[in-house]
């Protein structure tokens, strides 16, 4: 067994035992529903289905009365071939399973799941032409709708992007960003990197794209852990951070993704930061507008709204705080000059307008 597997099975086993009083048993479902904004794709791309449990009754916490957060439950994602023997189905563990709640009431749950690269035999899932069938399997009683792709094949530029990543490790890192060997990051952020640079114009680039923008923003808060401390060094030139230009440059690519890849989210709650050290405000208040409205259920589509609030904040006091401009003696004495200069002027044309109006009373007078 490789060490990859051992780290998904180990991950899986503390979710489930974290989360083992607030599994409800599967007779407590009533449906199960899968769907895909995606009805076609290449081979080589990953697929994204939405999954949602309705339950007929709400599992309750008996400290707070209140239904669980989340939904944990194995399951399988059964992905078969239309024609070819259904032996040879593949059976993806749903990993993790953990879907967070929907409504008040506790009665649904959901999330998305990315069907991509099936680890244990280490191959692309969709990995040939073909109408592909999914469903997922929670018991031998419950089971999803099934729903049909159609695979394509591949263009030459997307054939050559997944040449790039030929070792499975690779695949692991882009899913998981879990390292088989802390020796070999580097390798595994050289290959992410050909991808993103050779061929930014296929899905996988997007893919590596943005798994790099997180990995560089996490090196780079390591690094500085105080934003508002680099902000300010940074914007007056007393640093230079190739780090945060690579996050940046990365998580820009990365939220080139379409709406429903679940990374997508991450991604844009760091896009906002960097934007932010930038003091470019108004563009991290669009991205944490767009949070709020696309993910609203979601980790950092909940924070949007704080987060908004804080930076608010912090333009406010940096605004405070900006240095006034320097006024020299001279120009504090400016208007003053300017006053007594007009009231020169209007005493002047006063004088001539009454010596004016004399000379016309002698004229008229003679």
């Amino acid at each position: 067994m490789n060490k990859s597997t051992i780290i998904l099975k180990v991950i899986l086993l503390i979710v489930l035992f974290v989360g083992s009083e607030a599994v409800p048993k599967s007779t407590d479902v009533s449906e199960i529903q899968i769907m895909s904004k995606n009805k076609e794709l290449k081979v080589g791309e990953p697929l994204i289905v939405e999954l949602f449990v309705n339950l007929t009754s709400p599992h309750i916490q008996p400290d707070s009365n209140k239904p669980y957060h989340n939904w944990i439950q194995g399951g399988f994602f059964k992905l078969s071939i239309f024609g070819e023997d259904p032996n040879s189905s593949v059976m993806l563990k749903a990993f993790p399973l953990s879907l967070p709640i929907l409504d008040t009431e506790g009665l649904k749950y959901g999330a998305s799941f990315t069907l991509f690269y099936d680890h244990g035999v280490k191959k692309l899932l969709f990995d040939k032409p073909g109408t592909y069938l999914i469903q997922f399997i929670l018991s031998k009683t419950n089971s999803s709708n099934t729903i049909e792709v159609s695979v394509k094949e591949p263009t030459q530029r997307l054939k050559n992007a997944i040449l790039l990543l030929s070792d499975p490790n690779d695949y692991f890192f882009l899913e998981f960003a879990s390292h088989d060997d802390k020796s070999k990051r580097q390798e595994r952020i050289s290959h992410l990197q050909q991808v993103t640079e050779q061929f930014n114009d296929t899905l996988l680039a997007k893919m590596s794209a943005a798994r790099l923008g997180l990995e560089y923003f996490q090196e780079f808060h390591k690094k500085h852990p105080s934003f508002e401390k680099f902000k300010a060094k940074h914007q007056q030139g007393q640093i230079e951070e190739p780090l945060f230009d690579q996050a940046r440059k990365y998580l820009a690519a990365g939220a080139r993704l379409a709406d429903e890849f679940p990374i997508r989210e991450k991604i844009l709650y760091q896009l906002t930061r960097t934007e932010a050290i930038r003091g470019n405000y108004e563009k991290a208040f669009s991205l944490l507008d767009e949070l709020r409205a696309k993910y609203p259920k979601g980790k950092y589509g909940k924070r949007s709204s704080s987060a908004k609030a804080e930076l608010i904040e912090l333009q406010k006091r940096e605004l405070a705080q900006a240095p006034q401009p320097q006024v020299s003696g001279w120009s504090r004495l400016l208007p003053l000059f300017l006053v007594i200069a007009v009231g020169i002027v209007l005493i002047g044309l006063i004088l001539l307008l009454r010596k004016k109006a004399s000379s016309r009373g002698k004229s008229r007078a003679t």
